[in-house]
């Protein structure tokens, strides 16, 4: 991966890695650059695991207050682009970790920035 490109295009780079049927990719950047990435999986336990947990479970804590969140999704089945917006679980990571932005991809593939 090729963390010196712009967040966005790599993001949906990175929603090839995801096997489900909506894939979901995140990154997560600070004024550093990118310094996690994770997509949406069925995990060791088969319960799941969101883009945006995984994303924080592989980062740098110390490098997360302030930093900028970057999620986007599609149908697996037809590439259709879907909402990417962190649902309540993943918005709840987001605030316990102090981010400082989250910007999404909507159903009309327009980057909304939060």
């Amino acid at each position: 991966m090729d963390k010196n490109k712009d967040p966005r295009e790599l993001v949906v780079q990175l929603l090839k890695r995801s096997g489900c049927a909506v894939q979901v990719a995140s990154i997560i950047e600070d004024k550093w650059g990118i310094f996690s990435w994770g997509w949406n999986h069925s995990g060791r336990d088969g319960l799941g695991q969101h883009a945006e947990a995984h994303a924080f479970d592989r980062a740098n804590y110390d490098r997360l207050e302030g930093a900028t969140i970057y999620v986007a999704a599609r149908r697996n089945r037809n590439g259709r682009v879907v909402t990417a917006r962190p649902c309540l679980n993943c918005d709840g990571l987001i605030t316990l970790y102090n981010l400082g932005k989250v910007i999404y991809r909507d159903g009309e593939g327009r980057w909304i920035y939060d």
